[in-house]
């Protein structure tokens, strides 16, 4: 009798997950529908085992050996099997799969662009962006990049798992800070692509969840996420196509997508070369210096933000001329203008050595 209560109890004891874990949802894990089924298994056992024994110590005293007893063990776990299995099933259905994206090399989803020039153009973009990386990385004495597909979300794609399970997503704007009070769409955090090349990371950035990174192409969104993946994140991602396809496709936004800005002065060579201004150059790293003396070279895209700083301080004293010859650089000059004023500096002007690059950025 002592070993028929001593079972009697234990099963009670297993039984104790049922009340501890309470119904798994869509966010359960697998582990806890595995203990809550544990604890249903063990519930049924413990009620069966205690009834039949009473059963057959009243009513059958002559059957009270092993060989019943045993028997009467396994056909209660068959029952219990065939009784439980359909709840462990539904529950190990609503277990969450986790958010995946297509994974595809970068060219692959570049040439998903309607556009030849925009295609064309990225397809160049997205090989001089890692090498610009690999230039101001070594600069700093930071290990290489090993860059690999990265998965990625279509503008439908994205906006279906932010309504649906935007709980699972951490979405990190990229942008600059001009980009950023143009327009945006929901995000958790904003942050410095330059501060992401040099290691540079956002507090409390959840390995978790998977981190979507935007910014307005695409490319340093991929970019982004590469450097990220480097730092150990598992789960990340960038949005293709970037936040002009998502404008593009109608999707909704906060703001409005109006990317030009005010045009600033833009003196001629000669002034350029004459004003009494601090002078810095802004184009991609590796970029040859243009000949203008005491000319600064400071790559803004890949700058950190702690690079940048001394020319904002240097701003509230000294008016800035910045100086451009590549596409990207005259872009990047407007983001660095625009900090520069916000932050109560004086900008001299903007000099575009080609004459080119600015149009269609300024209104």
């Amino acid at each position: 009798m002592p070993r028929k209560v001593l079972l009697s109890l234990c099963l009670l004891v297993f039984a104790s997950p049922a009340f501890a874990i309470p119904p798994p949802d869509v966010v359960a894990s697998l582990w806890q529908a595995i203990l809550q089924m544990i604890g249903v298994v063990s519930v049924f056992l413990a009620g069966a085992w205690i009834a039949a024994r009473q059963f057959l110590i009243q009513h059958a005293p002559i059957l009270k050996r092993k060989a019943v007893f045993i028997p009467v063990l396994v056909v209660l776990l068959i029952l219990s099997w065939f009784a439980i299995s359909p709840l462990f099933a539904a529950s190990s259905s609503s277990v969450a799969t986790p958010v995946k994206g297509e994974l595809l090399p970068i060219e692959t989803v570049i040439k998903r662009e309607t556009d030849k020039w925009v295609r064309d153009w990225k397809l160049k973009t997205v090989h001089e962006m890692e090498q610009e990386a690999k230039l101001t990385r070594m600069a700093s004495h930071l290990p290489t990049v090993q860059y690999q597909d990265i998965e990625s979300f279509t503008p439908r794609a994205l906006q279906e798992l932010l309504a649906n399970r935007g709980s699972e997503l951490y979405v990190l704007d990229i942008r600059e800070a001009m980009e950023q009070s143009k327009f945006s769409i929901r995000h958790d955090a904003v942050f410095r692509y330059g501060d992401l090349v040099h290691d540079i990371l956002p507090k409390n950035l959840p390995k978790e969840r998977m981190i979507v990174v935007l910014c307005h192409s695409g490319l340093r969104g991929y970019m982004g996420a590469q450097f990220l993946k480097h730092a150990g994140f598992e789960h990340v991602a960038f949005l293709q196509g970037g936040l002009a396809e998502w404008n593009k496709q109608g999707l909704a936004v906060t703001g409005q997508a109006d990317f030009k800005v005010k045009a600033p002065a833009q003196p001629s060579r000669q002034t350029a070369i004459s004003m009494d201004a601090y002078k810095i150059q802004v184009d991609p790293a590796g970029t040859s210096t243009l000949s203008i003396p005491n000319l600064v070279q400071l790559p803004y895209e890949t700058a950190s933000t702690a690079d940048l700083q001394p020319v904002l301080t240097i701003s509230k004293t000294k008016p800035v001329l910045i100086v451009c010859k590549e596409y990207g650089g005259c872009f990047q000059a407007l983001n660095l203008i625009w900090l520069i004023e916000q932050q109560g500096g004086k900008v001299a002007g903007l000099y575009d050595e080609t004459g080119q690059h600015l149009r269609g950025l300024i209104n």
